[in-house]
C-alpha cells in the first residue's frame, strides 16, 4: 500500500510525503502508484521550477520508494493554488483505490 502524508499548519499545506508501492500490479505496470508518483513529481516541478521556491526540502529515495517534500512556512500562502490542487488529486486516487492509497492528515 502507498502511505501518503498531507502535513498541514495553520490551514495551508506544508509538505507531502509518499511511501511504498500501492501492490495494484507489479512494479512499472502499477498505474495506481504511478499516479501517485506523477503528482508528487509535478509539485516537486511546480514549487521548484515554475513557483521557485528557496528553501525546499525534498528526499527521494527509489529503494523505498519515497518521495517527501516540504516547503518553508512563509510560501505556503503563495503555493495554495497548487498544493491544494495535488492534495485533492491524491485524495481522489485514494477515494478510487482505497485498498491501494491510504492518506493521513497530520497538523504541524
Amino acid at each position: 500500500m502507498t502511505e501518503v502524508t498531507l502535513y498541514w499548519e495553520g490551514g495551508r499545506l506544508r509538505g507531502v510525503e509518499s511511501r511504498g508501492h500501492s501492490g495494484f500490479a507489479d512494479k512499472g505496470r502499477d498505474i495506481v502508484c504511478a499516479a501517485v508518483s506523477s503528482l508528487l513529481h509535478a509539485l516537486l516541478l511546480g514549487l521548484s521550477d515554475v513557483a521557485e521556491v528557496e528553501g525546499l526540502e525534498c528526499e527521494v529515495n527509489p529503494e523505498v520508494p519515497l518521495i517527501q517534500v516540504m516547503w518553508p512556512r512563509g510560501s505556503a500562502e503563495r503555493l495554495d493554488l497548487l498544493t491544494r490542487t495535488i492534495a485533492l488529486s491524491l485524495r481522489e486516487i485514494e477515494a478510487g483505490s482505497p485498498e491501494y492509497v491510504n492518506i493521513t492528515e497530520v497538523q504541524l
